[in-house]
């Protein structure tokens, strides 16, 4: 009986060496391909982490000298990717096959750590910089707190979000509602009145104000954050 317990124990550790063997090459080709990758797209292995979806090749690290990586698609390196992978000897192929890999990308980000609604400015205590999955943002991604500098929130945003160029916008020189002095120019002339903004601009921009004595409402350029000027065509 003690016998018998040896040999199922000296069959297992020889198992576990066999399995343990074709780990360690599978390891050493897939660190192979993963640099062969980094060069082929010049990548910056600290913005991105490799992961491989389907992976059929296999080799002993001195069954090859270098490898061949090419693209399958034209799409860029980002996401799921096909891939035909090539390994030489001596300059003869060896072995080739297709892998399928998916390639994510990383950034640091401005993260909110709470809620935050339209029209908000966005205070330091509403976010914080960490390290984020970006692989599919679209957007270009927030990762200062300058780039907030004379911002608000463009709509609500929930918590745990990553801060983007579509979530921000910069406040309007006028907001609707506010004060405003309406001023009329003519070469002749220059006649200022007080007015109230019905609509949010920016300097150059044309908005409605409707005139605070009259209760007309005026078309107007914005001038400055305090004055408006009268359309005259």
């Amino acid at each position: 009986m003690m016998l018998k317990d040896r040999l199922i124990t000296l069959a297992l550790a020889a198992l576990l060496m066999v399995v343990s063997i074709d780990t360690m090459a599978d390891d050493d080709l897939n660190r192979d391909m993963i640099n062969g990758i980094i060069s082929y797209y010049d990548l910056d292995p600290v913005r991105v982490e490799i992961e491989f979806r389907k992976n059929r090749i296999k080799a002993e690290p001195g069954d090859y000298d270098s490898l061949e990586i090419n693209p399958m698609s034209n799409s860029e390196p980002r996401g799921l990717i096909p891939l035909k992978v090539t390994l030489y000897k001596n300059g003869d192929e060896v072995k080739s096959g297709q892998i399928r890999i998916r390639i994510s990308w990383f950034e640091n980000a401005l993260v909110t750590t709470d809620k935050i609604r339209r029209h908000d400015i966005i205070m330091p205590n509403k976010y914080q910089l960490k390290r984020v999955e970006t692989t599919y943002l679209t957007e270009k991604i927030v990762n200062s707190p300058a780039q907030l500098a004379e911002c608000w929130a463009k709509k609500n945003i929930g918590k745990d979000q990553i801060l983007t160029s579509g979530l921000i916008e910069v406040i309007p020189a006028v907001v609707s509602g506010k004060e405003v002095s309406i001023m009329y120019r003519t070469q002749a002339m220059e006649i200022t009145a007080r007015g109230t903004a019905l609509e949010a601009g920016y300097i150059g921009e044309s908005i409605r104000v409707r005139n605070s004595q009259s209760r007309k409402i005026i078309a107007c350029t914005i001038i400055d954050r305090e004055t408006v000027q009268v359309n005259t065509h």
